[in-house]
Parts: structure tokens; C-alpha cells; sequence
């Protein structure tokens, strides 16, 4: 599935997948953005929250925010400045 453009950020959803895909599928799609891109991660893993902070402190990603919503997680990050 193509990532989808919402409100100028990039959703990639991975509902339905289990650590480490979120994370894997993450780090494919990092290779073809540029600055000030925000991705906005669906997820339903319980363990995707602590594998995108640690994630994002290993990389040049910024981690703004952790929404938990129903059954989904929604993450937000971005490159750092």
C-alpha cells in the first residue's frame, strides 16, 4: 500500500503488524524523505510506543507526540533541524 498525505504529513499505517515491522517500515520509508517531513505512524502493536521512542533517539528523527486511541497508536516524528 502506497503511504498516504494527510494534512502535510506522511501516514504510514501498520495496523495489524507486530514488532519489528512498524519500525522496519519506518526506516524504508526514512530513506526517501527530506527535512521537516512529518510521519504520522498507525499502529495497533502495544510495544510500538517504546520502539519508535528508541527508534527515533538512535536516529535523526525527532519523537513529538504518542496519541493512544481505541485499539491504535498513533505516533508522530520527524527529522530534527
Amino acid at each position: 500500500m502506497k503511504d498516504l498525505v494527510e494534512n502535510d504529513e506522511i501516514v504510514l499505517d501498520t495496523s495489524g503488524t507486530e514488532c519489528p515491522i512498524p519500525v522496519l517500515k519506518a526506516r524504508r520509508l526514512a530513506s526517501e524523505l527530506t527535512k521537516d517531513v512529518i510521519i504520522k505512524v498507525i499502529a495497533t502493536d502495544p510495544l510500538a510506543e517504546a520502539d519508535f521512542e528508541h527508534y527515533c533517539e538512535q536516529s535523526k528523527f525527532e519523537y513529538l507526540s504518542c496519541i493512544k486511541k481505541n485499539d491504535k497508536i498513533i505516533i508522530r516524528y520527524k527529522f530534527k533541524k
